[in-house]
Parts: C-alpha cells; structure tokens; sequence
C-alpha cells in the first residue's frame, strides 16, 4: 500500500498503536448514525429528486494528552436531483480524521493534525469568514456544509488571547452538484458579447500540485471582552468555486463567429475577517464581516482580423468587496426565533454579484419535546429599490417527531419562487416534499 499523504500516514499509525496498546484500545468509542432521505418533485409527485441511504461512524479515543476523533460516512447515492447514480455504487468518504496533542511541544501549545474541519465564524449556517474549507454544494439546500480539510492547526493559548495557526498544503475545490443545471449556477455568467458564437469549450484547471501554488494558510486572533467573544482573522488561499477565464478567437470554418475557451480556474484570495459572539439575557447575537482582496481574471484576445483590434475580458476584477452578516436568536418557553441577515452567498464574488439574504426558523416545541415544528424561511433580495422585480424565496415548514430519544422522523415542504434573474428564483421548479429518518447511536 503506497500512502501519498504524511497526514493520513500519522493517522493510521496512530490506529495501529490502539490495537497494540491494550489500555488504550478499551478508551476507544463507537458514536454514529443512520440516515435515509427521500424528496418528491410537487409538480409531478413520482418524480424522485433526492434519494439517500447513509451510514455514519464516528470513533473517538480520549487520553490524557491526546485525542484521536474520525467521521468515515457511506452512503448510497440513489437520485440526486433527478440524476440516476450507479445502483451498485457506495460512496466510502472520510470527512474527518484528526488525532489532537495537548500541551506539545510546550504547555501553552495544541496541535491538531489530519483531516478535519476548521470553524471560523459565528454566523447560522453561513459564514463569510470561513474560507479555508472547501463547500460541499452536492445538495444545495442544505447551506452551510463543508468538506473537511488536511490541515495542520497549531492553537496558542497566550494569556486572554487565543492564536490559531492553520495551514492546509493541497488545495481541494468545493464539492458541486451532479446535474449541470446547478452547477451553472455557481458560476459567474459569461458576459454578454457583440459575436455569434461558433463553437464553446469548456476546461476545468486545477492549481498545480506543489506547496507554493496549491497550499493555503491562515491565522486568527481571539478574545473575550465584556462578556463578547470577538476574534480576528487572515487567509491566505484560493477560491474554492471556479471562476470563468474566457478566450476568444476567430473561426476558421465560419466566417464573422468566434470561438470561445472556458477555462474555469480557481483564483487567489486574501481575506481579512472580525467576528463576534455574546449574550444578553436571552437574547443571544453574533455578527461577521470578511473582507476579500482578490486576483484578478482577465484575458485579451487577438480579433485583429475580424474587427482590427484585440479585446479584454474580465470575470473577476481585482476590486476589494465586503460580505457580512449580523444575527441574533431568542428562546422562550417551547419558542425559538432565529433571524440573520447576510449580505453575499458564497458563490457571489464582487460589489456586483452581492445580494441580500434574511434568514429565518421560528420553531415551536410540543408535547415534552416529542414533536418540534419549525418554520425555515430565506428570502433573497437584489435591490431594495427594486424589490418587486429582484425578490426570491424558500420557505420551508417542517415537522419533526421523535418517538424516542435516538430516532428522529422529519417531515419536510419546499416552496421556492421569485424572478427569474435571481439565485433561488432560478430553482423554483424545485418544489418539493420530504421524508427523513435518523438513528442515532
């Protein structure tokens, strides 16, 4: 067995040694759970677009100075968004796999080391600031999912404050989904140009495979003040989501066209993000603001012998932008409200992309917490000048019974409309009824 990665290889050595090590194999615990989701189209109730089957283990060893956590998921594809998978065909993933040093080299010192999850940021589901995983839009109603990382994160406790130290040597692009209606978009649109196009190709190029292109790092700062936990922070990587680089030249065998090379490529970034968290009473709130520096993408092609000059393209300007949110909850009795306010999905890239989102879950607890019925809401909404004509939604009401403690039965409506020329107005063909059901172990 060739191990091409040192970080899986520090893993696995580590597993070998709970086998040898009796004392500490008897630490070793079993967590999971299983999970099957089935949606049905409202437009056409036969039609499936989203069917899964999932098993999902966690083992996790606890020592005095270490701690070793691992989440291995296989699921069964089945249909997702009406695209039929391998019926024979597992998926085995490992989402995370990481073992933590307590107090090495130095007392003040954690290392955490393998693949796993980095939270930054204190925003509901969506976080501007979290840039160093890559998202996992295979389903894209399920916001905020990410795909676990390599990632060797060094966390110094100095006093008051906090430093982390994270540094990821390869670089992975978000998870898309399977069908290229959606795919496209996560994409910025190719701009509008005055050529009829005769033929399009399309490529996708990945960074090359070396530490100085493909690696990314990052660093945070944290502290509590009065009662706020408040931190800052810095990346240093690549868009995780392509980005469009376009090339235009004259066809040869159709006179007065063009043909056009779709080179999608994943940019540099540099990201500067604050967040906060606290309290008061009740009431809890939270907010983030990320500011993205980024490079630009821009091509120029040679049309000289069509229109006697050459032409710039630009699908990511080297302009800096803002993305933010501000939220807060409340909880009282067998009521909770959830409400948060995000300027850019993170799909959106520069001042003309952004666009405003209220997010919502007003959740009523019944019957000694045997059933639980939220009410989901997302409204987006381009131009507050304009709303009529740049408005989008998805509401979602649910109803969650739990016959008892380990199981969970969900039952689940997706309503989405709004115009045509907005992220979620573009899926409101999407309609859809669900069932999900979740064991616990």
């Amino acid at each position: 067995m060739k191990v091409k990665n040192p970080l899986y290889l520090a893993v696995l050595l580590f597993c070998l040694y709970l086998f040898a090590a009796p004392t500490l194999a008897a630490e070793l615990e079993w967590n999971g759970y299983f999970e099957t989701e089935t949606r049905l189209g409202l437009e056409n109730s036969s039609k499936l677009t989203w069917h899964e089957t999932s098993l999902n283990l966690q083992p996790e060893v606890n020592t005095n100075n270490a701690h070793f956590y691992g989440k291995v998921s296989f699921r069964d594809p089945g249909v997702t968004f009406a695209n039929i998978s391998n019926p024979n065909q597992i998926l085995i993933e490992l989402e995370e796999a990481y073992l933590d040093l307590y107090a090495i080299p130095w007392q003040q010192v954690d290392i955490r080391l393998g693949k796993q999850l980095i939270p930054w940021g204190t925003g509901y589901l969506l976080n501007p600031t979290n840039n160093l995983n890559p998202e996992d839009l295979r389903d894209l109603f399920d916001f905020g999912r990410h795909l676990g990382s390599n990632t060797l994160k060094v966390t110094s406790y100095l006093g008051e404050v906090n430093c982390t130290g994270i540094y990821i040597p390869t670089f992975t692009p978000a998870a898309l989904p399977e069908n290229q209606q959606f795919q496209s978009l996560l994409y910025p649109e190719i701009p509008i140009l005055p050529f009829e196009v005769n033929k399009q190709t399309t490529e996708i190029l990945l960074p090359p495979k070396n530490l100085g292109e493909s690696n990314s790092w990052g660093l945070k700062l944290e502290k509590s003040i009065l009662g706020c936990d408040f931190s800052i922070s810095y990346v240093d990587g690549r868009y995780t989501l392509p980005v469009p680089k376009i090339t235009l030249t004259p066809a040869e065998e159709a006179q007065g066209k063009v043909d056009l090379l779709c080179e999608l490529i994943y940019p540099q970034r540099k990201v500067i993000g604050f967040d906060l968290a606290g309290a008061y009473g009740g009431l809890g709130f939270w907010g983030e603001v990320a500011f993205f520096f980024p490079e630009e993408v821009k091509t120029t092609s040679d049309l000289s012998s069509m229109i006697g000059q050459k032409i710039e393209l630009v699908t990511l300007e080297d302009t800096p932008y803002t993305k933010y949110l501000i939220g807060f909850d409340y909880s009282i009795n067998n009521l909770y409200f959830n409400g948060q306010y995000l300027h850019g999905f993170p799909q959106e890239r520069g001042d003309k992309e952004l666009a405003n989102y209220l997010v919502g879950r007003l959740e009523f607890t019944l019957l000694d917490g045997k059933f639980k019925i939220p009410f989901n809401t997302c409204l987006e909404v381009r131009n507050f000048n304009k709303f009529s004509n740049t408005y989008a939604f998805i509401f979602s009401p649910e109803i969650y019974y739990y016959p008892e403690m380990n199981t969970e039965i969900i039952l689940s409506l997706q309503l989405i409309d709004g115009k045509p020329k907005t992220a979620l107005g573009k899926l409101k063909d999407l309609d859809t009824i669900g069932l999900k059901v979740k064991y616990s172990f």
